[in-house]
C-alpha cells in the first residue's frame, strides 16, 4: 500500500514538472540541440580540467575558450561564433556557486 501511495505522489508530484506549459521547457526549446551540445561540453571540460589540474577559474575559462575557438576555426567548414559562446557559457556554468 505504501508504495502505491508513493507512486502517486511522485506522479502528481511530476505533472507540473512535465508540463509542456513550463516556463524551462521553452526555454530548452527555443535552443537547438547542438547549443545544448556545446554547453555541456564546455561544463565537462572545466570539471575535468579543475579534477585533474591545478589550473585556476581564469585559466580553466581560457582553455575552454581556446578549444571552442580551435574547434570552430579548424574542425568545421564554418565559424559558427554562438556555438563558441555556448562552449564557453558551459565552462561559465560550472564556476557558478549555488
Amino acid at each position: 500500500m505504501r508504495i502505491v501511495i508513493l507512486c502517486i505522489l511522485i506522479v502528481t508530484l511530476m505533472i507540473p514538472v512535465c508540463s509542456a506549459e513550463n516556463t524551462v521547457h521553452e526555454i530548452e526549446d527555443s535552443m537547438a540541440m547542438d547549443k545544448w551540445a556545446h554547453l555541456g561540453l564546455g561544463y565537462i571540460m572545466n570539471d575535468q580540467l579543475k579534477k585533474q589540474t591545478k589550473l585556476t577559474a581564469v585559466e580553466r575559462f581560457l582553455t575552454v575558450w581556446t578549444v571552442a575557438y580551435a574547434k570552430e576555426k579548424w574542425a568545421d567548414s564554418k565559424f559558427d561564433r554562438n556555438d563558441m559562446i555556448a562552449t564557453m557559457a558551459g565552462g561559465l556554468v560550472y564556476e557558478a556557486k549555488f
